[in-house]
């Protein structure tokens, strides 16, 4: 197998200067550069680059992946959206990491496995560039799928506690479920986490509560924002203040979940009882729809057996004209009526009629080979007496 890694970088709060991209351009002649994104795909070497200094330096967000079973995703955020306070009970040494620069906070989300499925990147930041949105508004919800993704990775002892669990754990949306899927997480090992984790309650903002968090405003608050936002024409900055309004418009409420946090021990428990129990539905599932396909299947057999009774001899003039076509496909139709005819006959108790009919028939034809393997493989040499 060839080697495959996959880099994306992309800007969000302000694009990349002519200098930037050019000092960029020093690190790989052939990644597409543009003030937005940068990226790569390598067959053959490495990135020569830092993704970490890259993304304290240039970049809001950072996607790798390699064909040895490398997932990493790094997002960076302004401090005064969220700090390194905020998420340290989810941090750990390895795979969800994250520090703090002067301006930004850092977090990095990884997912190693032995056993990787060939993928390419190119579709993997798109689906992923919202959970920087909900950590800029206060959710947590990524930080604890990191935590967990390193919990299944069996990186953690089992003695360990489950930090804070998010609300809306149970209720994913597009881009949280990226997430879990990028992660690598277990359904079920979610549908266990989630069990401590309360409703996610949010709600549509009007521009009539716009205005209303906007006439809260001192008259020098204001001043000073209006004045920031003609003076600095990057978007990042009217982008934050929407956030801001959406964060204490729409603060993600901790509700009503388990104060109790649960061991690792106890959420792999957990997903093992809720896998057992799936599988047992799935399989039973399964079952009744194999039943029921049977069942249909029968009924139909019967119908058609039931029409063909009285036709039995025509049936056998079909038997021989196809014979005579010495080609593979009518001695497959000769068959199927053969078929036709030994259950019609155990249906009437003539199977000693139609054994010895069905015997003249094979040392007419003992020299077609082909033939005599179709009436051997259907059983049509001694018939079968307990029926079809």
């Amino acid at each position: 197998m060839s080697e495959y890694q996959y880099f994306e970088f992309q800007t969000i709060d302000r694009p990349l200067t002519a200098d930037e991209m050019t000092e960029l351009r020093r690190w790989s002649s052939r990644a597409e550069i543009t003030p937005t994104r940068f990226w790569n795909e390598y067959q053959w070497g490495d990135f020569k680059g830092s993704p970490r200094r890259w993304v304290e330096q240039y970049f809001d967000a950072f996607l790798h992946v390699a064909n040895w079973g490398t997932h990493w995703l790094m997002l960076r955020l302004p401090v005064e959206c969220m700090s390194l306070t905020d998420v340290n009970d989810y941090l750990l040494e390895d795979g969800m990491e994250g520090w703090q620069t002067a301006e930004h906070l850092v977090l990095s989300f990884r997912s190693e496995t032995e056993e990787p499925d060939w993928e390419e990147g190119s579709a993997w930041l798109s689906s992923l560039i919202g959970v920087r949105s909900g950590l800029m508004r206060g959710e947590r919800r990524s930080l604890y799928l990191g935590w967990l993704a390193q919990l299944w990775a069996e990186q953690l002892d089992d003695a360990s506690t489950e930090p804070p669990v998010p609300p809306g754990l149970g209720e994913l949306d597009a881009t949280h479920r990226a997430l879990a899927e990028f992660l690598r997480i277990p359904d079920d090992l979610i549908v266990a986490a989630a069990e401590s984790s309360a409703p996610l309650q949010l709600r549509e903002i009007g521009s009539a509560e716009i205005a209303g968090w906007v006439a809260e405003r001192s008259d020098a608050e204001k001043d000073a924002l209006l004045t920031e936002l003609i003076l600095d024409d990057s978007a990042h900055r009217l982008a934050r203040l929407r956030q801001r309004i959406d964060r204490e418009l729409n603060p993600v409420d901790a509700g009503e979940a388990s104060n109790v946090p649960r061991t690792v021990a106890e959420l792999l428990d957990r997903a093992e009882t809720l896998t057992r129990e799936r599988q047992a539905r799935e399989a039973a599932a399964q079952a009744a729809e194999q039943a029921r396909r049977a069942t249909e299947a029968a009924a139909a057999r019967k119908r058609h057996l039931h029409s063909l009774r009285g036709h039995e001899e025509a049936l056998w003039r079909k038997v021989d004209d196809l014979i005579g076509h010495r080609q593979a496909w009518a001695y497959k139709e000769a068959v199927d009526h053969l078929k036709d005819l030994r259950d019609l006959a155990t249906a009437d108790g003539s199977l000693d009629a139609l054994t010895a009919r069905i015997q003249r028939l094979r040392e007419k034809h003992a020299r077609k080979s082909t033939l005599i393997s179709r009436f051997d493989e259907a059983g049509l040499g001694c018939v079968d007496r307990r029926g079809a």
